[in-house]
């Protein structure tokens, strides 16, 4: 079976067993205030070559298995994640889907450097 890599903004929802390289830019805990600060997902912003930014997110019960292996401002090669319509209310970036990693999903830090993040991603307009 051949695996094409593919670009962020290609992306269709659907369970997705192509590999991409991304930059991880941040994650953080996702927690639910309205619980006590119940602990949701961990959730990350991760920017590709292209400069496409979206918002991918680890499930509560898989948080051990990627935890130890996410580090900020890493190159990874990401593949069989979910793809899925972001949800409004919890929505980070304008991007209509957000990754959700799953049993499959490999996640692999790479050594080589994509390239310099522009930026202009990062304007605050007020």
């Amino acid at each position: 079976m051949v695996i094409y890599s593919i670009v962020l903004v290609d992306l269709k929802v659907r369970r997705c067993s192509n590999t991409t390289k991304v930059h991880l830019l941040r994650f953080w805990e996702a927690r639910n205030v309205r619980k006590g600060g119940e602990f949701m997902s961990l959730d990350m912003l991760l920017i590709n070559k292209k400069s496409t930014v979206i918002q991918g997110s680890v499930n509560v019960n898989r948080q051990f298995i990627f935890r130890e292996r996410l580090k900020e401002w890493s190159v990874y090669r990401l593949s069989g994640f979910d793809v899925t319509r972001s949800n409004p209310n919890f929505r980070m970036l304008d991007a209509p889907f957000s990754l959700r990693f799953n049993n499959k999903t490999s996640l692999v830090k790479k050594t080589t450097f994509i390239r310099p993040i522009s930026t202009e991603l990062f304007r605050f307009l007020t």
